[in-house]
């Protein structure tokens, strides 16, 4: 009987028999790895979630009372669970491209642009890399080096080439080269399409300042360049939802068209909810109506044909109720100072414990960066030893989580740096 079995499976075809195994995603991966160490101390810094003192998740009170209302009309009657349009919820859409464009937005005023809900960001930036590359015709982007991990296999994945800007200054490795990055982006031809992080750039959590911003929109509008931006932390970074946004608005501003793709994973803690948006700044009324449907009809459509309902309804909830609009803000600004808090006790420690920074320097980088990742500058080397040693988990790139630490681990933290410094 068990020889007949194997026998038949031994004989049937898989479409699948030469599909090998890929090692496991450098984030979730060390996630994954964290769980499994039965080590009795241990502290996860790899993954990009905010907690809170004491470790927890946290779900944001406006948010809570969000999901009451909504929860409230579902059970009146009021609402229902029926699919949302491809484009998605009109409410949210039409608040969100406000939230990142802002109230003197001309390509808001004059019906330019063409918004779309997504599958968070991650979803955003895939729509916008199918559309530049379907309808624009774009074959190659130009992604800042380092940028997320995920970025260059989205734009792979929708056809584009990837290339590499300058953006961390290697001698360092801790501050921004704007020269080499102005360099870079004033060698490409007109018309090529560039990836920018809006704020808090990931991994290093180095921005240009404001009069770099400007000097880079007035760049892209001489050269013709399209931006892509990237805004996963709008009102997260800094605790300011319009600081946050000024990277994009400028841009705006000085006559370029700009894809903004949003995430409302961090700054509203709707991880799992999975809502985004992607922005299409058109030069006229009637190219957005156009731009709007192709995408939804020929890369929406037959992807997953219409996007989540229910966090979509919590945003717009949030979005556009004054007084749960200006709770959040606040609730904004307690995440972003929590995290800032974490830096300057991580970095005391680290003097503290006379710990040598990798840039030469006194670590105040780690307070300088913004966002909820600190770019160490520790060698991938450093971080292994971090993890086996220590049971302390970063990404190699020494990317560190601050939305993660816990004023309790600060001190073992700093010390098992120290230690694998001194190795």
């Amino acid at each position: 009987m068990a020889h007949a079995a194997a026998a038949a499976t031994a004989s049937r075809h898989s479409a699948w028999q030469g599909t090998q195994a890929v090692p496991a995603d450098p984030i979730l991966g060390l996630v994954a790895a964290f769980k499994a160490d039965a080590a009795p101390r241990k502290v996860n810094l790899a993954q990009g979630a905010f907690r809170t003192d004491e470790g927890l998740p946290l779900v944001l009170p406006s948010v809570v009372e969000a999901e009451r209302r909504v929860s409230s009309a579902l059970a009146s009657g009021a609402i229902d669970k029926e699919y949302l349009p491809i484009e998605g919820d009109a409410t949210f859409r039409t608040l969100s491209a406000k939230l990142i464009f802002g109230d003197e937005s001309a390509a808001l005023a004059e019906g330019r642009c063409a918004t779309l809900q997504t599958l968070s960001g991650t979803g955003a930036v895939s729509v916008a890399a199918a559309a530049l590359c379907r309808m624009a015709g774009a074959r190659t982007i130009h992604v800042p080096d380092p940028s997320w991990g995920n970025h260059g296999h989205i734009f792979r994945s929708a056809g584009l080439e990837v290339q590499n800007y300058a953006y961390l200054d290697h001698r360092t490795g801790t501050t921004l080269d704007f020269d080499g990055m102005r360099a870079a982006l004033s060698g490409l031809p007109r018309g090529s399409v560039v990836l920018l992080h809006a704020c808090a750039h990931n991994p290093t959590g180095i921005d240009p300042s404001g009069e770099q911003w400007q000097e880079l929109a007035e760049l892209f509008a001489g050269r013709g360049l399209v931006a892509l931006f990237d805004s996963a932390y709008q009102g997260y970074a800094s605790g300011d939802l319009d600081a946050d946004a000024a990277s994009v608005r400028a841009f705006e501003a000085a006559g370029v068209l700009p894809v903004a793709c949003q995430s409302y994973a961090k700054s509203l803690g709707l991880y799992g909810e999975r809502i985004g948006a992607v922005n299409f700044v058109c030069a006229s009324r009637e190219e957005a109506e156009a731009v709007l449907s192709t995408v939804k009809q020929t890369i929406v459509r037959p992807a997953y044909s219409s996007p989540p309902l229910h966090g979509a309804r919590l945003a717009a909830e949030v979005l556009g109720d004054a007084a749960l609009f200006a709770q959040w803000r606040g609730e904004l600004r307690g995440m972003a100072n929590r995290v800032h808090r974490m830096r300057v006790l991580l970095a005391d420690a680290l003097r503290a414990e006379g710990a040598p920074s990798p840039d030469g320097g006194d670590w105040g980088h780690v307070v300088d960066q913004i966002g909820m990742f600190a770019y160490t500058g520790l060698s991938a080397s450093h971080v292994d030893s971090l993890r086996e040693r220590h049971h302390v988990y970063l990404t190699r790139d020494g990317r560190m989580s601050m939305a993660a630490m816990k004023p309790a681990d600060i001190e073992y933290v700093a010390r098992a740096v120290r230690s694998v410094l001194a190795e």
